[in-house]
């Protein structure tokens, strides 16, 4: 029962654990508002979002040409592909893709829009490099409309905070649950190897979903899931000192186990208890016949009838017979039991 209960103890703050890690986990990365500038930096260079606005702006700058204009598409896809270069562009859609992170964690109230004046006068100025017969014709600022895939974000701003107080009750429990089944366990060594093995999952497991598995998402062709890819690894780097931190613990874990097992087999082995013979306070070994491993001593031999002559036979010269060797039933005549 001891055994089961410890084992249950342990289990259970172990699960405790593994949730307060990843409550820490999605707290210090997708939940951080400071990382929004980080996330911003990543989303602005993802082919994702540049086709999204090169896409506007080119619609935008055919709409913008007089009917019949000789400029071939291309020419307008790759100025519109140019003009996303232009550092006025790119400020706008980084400030577009940081108030859409802000408002999913409810640090921003507003609409999330994105300013095209910069964008519409960067495609312009790209276009008329490309073709400067064009600047009578175009206008200074045409008319744009891009939907970037990071504008239609929900509000989650009760997200954070929920995550913040599960964490933390969960890591009380874990503390206290471990604890216990510690102090519950008989077999104490290995309630340290089941934490250190836990130890070394979390660690690994955060550097190969947190990390390597976002990595190699952002190296796949498909742009959203590129994408993707890139903001997990943009937002892996806060964890990067606790994986490594829990890795390390649960090696330690482990060898501490590993040493506490060796050490109590080197101890020597307990004394046996003492048995219902033995009086308190006796010291061990005692003396042979009187402890509760020894040997019973022989019973002295029954004193034989006296002779004829009355010559008496000394008490103990005669050899004990073993009670339980001689015949069941006395001796015709006698009147002596089997026992005596």
């Amino acid at each position: 029962m001891r055994r089961v209960s410890a084992s249950l103890l342990v289990t259970l703050g172990l699960l405790a654990a593994g949730l307060a890690w990843w409550s820490f986990a999605a707290r210090a990365t997708v939940l951080d508002s400071g990382r929004s500038a980080r996330i911003a930096d990543v989303l602005v260079d993802q082919p994702v979002i540049r086709d999204a606005v090169a896409q506007g702006l080119g619609d935008a700058l055919r709409q913008a040409l007089p009917a019949g204009s000789p400029i071939p598409a291309a020419d307008i896809d790759a100025a519109a592909h140019k003009a996303l270069d232009d550092p006025r562009a790119v400020a706008a859609i980084r400030t577009a893709i940081v108030d859409a992170h802000q408002r999913l964690l409810g640090e921003y109230t507003g609409p999330v829009t994105l300013d095209v004046s910069p964008i519409a006068a960067a495609g312009r100025d790209a276009l008329l490099a490309a073709r400067p017969e064009l600047a009578k014709v175009l206008p200074a600022a045409p008319p744009l409309s891009i939907d970037l895939p990071t504008q239609h974000l929900p509000k989650l701003g009760w997200l954070p905070q929920r995550a913040r107080e599960v964490g933390g009750l969960a890591t009380l429990m874990a503390v206290t649950l471990l604890a216990l089944g510690l102090l519950a366990a008989a077999d104490r060594p290995r309630v340290l190897a089941r934490g250190g093995r836990w130890a070394l999952r979390a660690g690994l497991g955060w550097a190969a979903f947190g990390w390597a598995l976002p990595y190699a998402m952002s190296r796949l062709g498909e742009p959203r899931l590129a994408a993707l890819g890139a903001i997990g690894v943009a937002m892996a780097g806060p964890l990067d000192a606790p994986a490594v931190t829990l890795v390390c613990g649960g090696i330690g874990l482990l060898l501490g186990s590993r040493a506490w097992r060796l050490a109590l087999a080197a101890l020597p082995p307990a004394p046996p208890s003492s048995g219902p013979g033995s009086g308190p306070g006796r010291p061990w070994p005692e003396t042979a016949g009187t402890g509760s491993w020894d040997p019973v001593p022989r019973r002295p031999g029954r004193r034989p009838a006296p002779r004829p002559d009355s010559e008496r036979v000394p008490a103990g010269t005669a050899p004990t017979a073993n009670p339980f060797n001689r015949p069941r039933r006395p001796a015709e005549g006698s009147t002596r039991t089997w026992w005596a």
